[in-house]
């Protein structure tokens, strides 16, 4: 008689975030004991039966003790902010959080980890004949503007010598994730903001965005066949911000605005524009977003489709999800 497999124990770090909750939903479906690492318990995890232990992946003694019995370890705790307050913070989190937590794995003899980073730490540049692949440097001049990104190359680094020293790391680097499910607005917070009235100016640059549905979806996948090390990107389509507000027309009926700032106009205001941001002429932006908006974060997807079989769904499906949702639940803006 066929002796009966035993469920994968896994910890989700991050796990009642927008990719932490549709991971914890994959992988319940797929009958994994789930365990997550985070600082309160959330409603949301408990219909995926998952074992919510209270701690910080700040906290060394909490990453050893998340990690005990477990096969796998997805770490996507992180904090999204455009706020220079949040900045220090940032830092800790994504990386001393990560050597924490691949520490713990290394102390406990774990090799299935997978870390999720973003595509900013490659996938940005100012011409819109950029775009990123894998092995693209790190546009350490353009990310040093905004500590989100930094600090997750900073991370990446971390991820790096880890696996330099033996531990088999995978590595995700999502787009904008977009879709239903984002409770805290935290990476749907600009649509919510269009649904709203709020923009009223398409700024000059543009955008890659990914179902975070598909992400989660791959996550397993790359745990099981991704290369240690190699940052693999995903996204489903690059789209100008313009046609990405187009985009949002056709799925809402909210008209996108009718003007686009031009590239000249940023180059020769400089500084000023920026300051003049959060006017409401611009929709009232701060100048990070602002300066964001203008540059091309545009990648590369293929070696995750041909690797992972990693197959986004149509973009539009993607747009109409995420509007139809917020309507539901409710506007959430950052």
């Amino acid at each position: 008689m066929a002796r009966k497999r035993r469920a994968p124990r896994i910890l989700v770090t991050g796990a009642s975030g927008f990719l932490g909750t549709h991971l914890c939903a994959r992988l319940a479906a797929d009958g994994a004991k789930i365990r997550s690492l985070g600082r309160s318990e959330h409603e949301h995890l408990k219909e995926h039966k998952v074992d919510q232990v209270i701690g910080s992946v700040l906290s060394e003694e909490d990453c050893v003790q998340a990690v005990k019995g477990m096969d796998q370890v997805y770490h996507l705790a992180g904090l999204v902010s455009r706020s220079p307050s949040d900045s220090g913070l940032m830092y800790d989190v994504h990386v001393r959080g990560t050597r924490n937590v691949l520490e713990a794995c290394q102390g406990a003899g774990i090799e299935d980890v997978v870390v999720a980073s973003t595509s900013g730490t490659v996938g940005v540049g100012t011409s819109p004949d950029f775009i990123a692949h894998e092995d693209s440097p790190t546009p350490w001049s353009l990310i040093g503007r905004w500590p989100y990104y930094e600090s997750k190359a900073f991370a990446e680094r971390e991820v790096q010598r880890f696996v330099d020293s033996g531990l088999p790391v995978r590595i995700a680097r999502p787009t904008l994730l977009l879709g239903p499910g984002d409770l805290n607005g935290s990476s749907t917070g600009d649509v919510a903001r269009f649904l709203s009235g709020q923009v009223t100016a398409a700024l000059p640059g543009g955008i890659s965005f990914v179902d975070v549905r598909d992400v989660a979806d791959c996550l397993p996948t790359l745990m099981k066949k991704g290369q240690p090390g190699v940052g693999y990107l995903m996204g489903a389509t690059n789209l100008g911000v313009r046609d990405f507000l187009v985009g949002l027309e056709q799925v809402s009926g909210v008209n996108a605005p009718a003007f686009t700032i031009p590239h000249s106009v940023v180059s020769r205001a400089g500084g000023w524009l920026k300051k003049v941001s959060r006017l409401p002429v611009f929709g009232g932006l701060d100048e990070e977003t602002f300066e964001m908006g203008c540059h091309y974060w545009y990648v590369e997807s293929q070696r995750a489709c041909d690797e992972l079989s990693f197959t986004p769904r149509d973009w539009s499906e993607t747009l109409r999800d995420t509007v139809d949702d917020i309507r539901t639940i409710g506007l959430r803006t950052r």
